[in-house]
């Protein structure tokens, strides 16, 4: 038997061994009860210079998310109701995303306000991924990174120097929305290190 079969060998069998383990260890703890409508907290907020466009923040917002039932995310085949993109009224559907997100800038009062952007069908929503891959109903935690470019041109609402805070909410397969957080405010055109 050659040194790579003697390896491989090895390899497998310390996987399997390691696997059995696993499978009589997790077996060993209960599944964490979370509500089945997903909650989340704000774990951070970084801006970064865009390497790929002048005058353009890249901002990457983390958050914490526990759903009880594990059914968060959406495929790319998700596109007939309740996730397409029209309401049979032909308004647009807000479930066609997940991740939900608003943005608002600091006023001369030193209150938060909402952006107003050019057009009422832009915004900063967006979809994530389906992220249970096991073939049944199972408790979900973990992080979400969102990441978003914000430009600040002479046609951008938003400008050097302003501070901005996101409020970000998430929705499962079965259109339960979660609570709402707010970031930590970022001044567009500061990055972080």
């Amino acid at each position: 038997m050659t040194n790579k079969k003697i390896i491989d060998s090895i390899s497998i069998k310390i996987l399997a061994f390691l696997f059995v383990g696993l499978f009589f260890l997790t077996g060993c703890f209960a599944e964490p009860d979370y509500p089945v409508v997903p909650q989340i907290t704000f774990v951070d907020i970084e801006n970064l210079q865009s390497q790929a466009r002048a005058n353009t923040d890249s901002v990457i917002i983390t958050l914490f998310f526990q759903d009880g039932d594990g059914d968060l995310g959406l495929s790319s085949s998700d596109t007939l109701p309740p996730f397409s993109d029209r309401n049979p009224d032909g308004t647009v559907n807000l479930f066609r995303h997940n991740f939900f997100a608003d943005v608002e800038r600091l006023n001369e009062n030193g209150e938060f306000e909402p952006v107003t952007f050019a057009s009422q069908n832009f915004n900063l929503n967006s979809r994530f991924p389906v992220l249970n891959t096991l073939e049944k109903e199972t408790a979900l935690e973990g992080d979400l990174r969102y990441s978003i470019e914000v430009i600040s041109t002479s046609f951008s609402p938003v400008k050097k120097g302003d501070v901005l805070r996101y409020r970000i909410s998430i929705a499962d397969r079965n259109l339960n929305v979660s609570n709402v957080i707010l970031t930590e405010p970022m001044t567009v055109g500061v990055y972080d290190e």
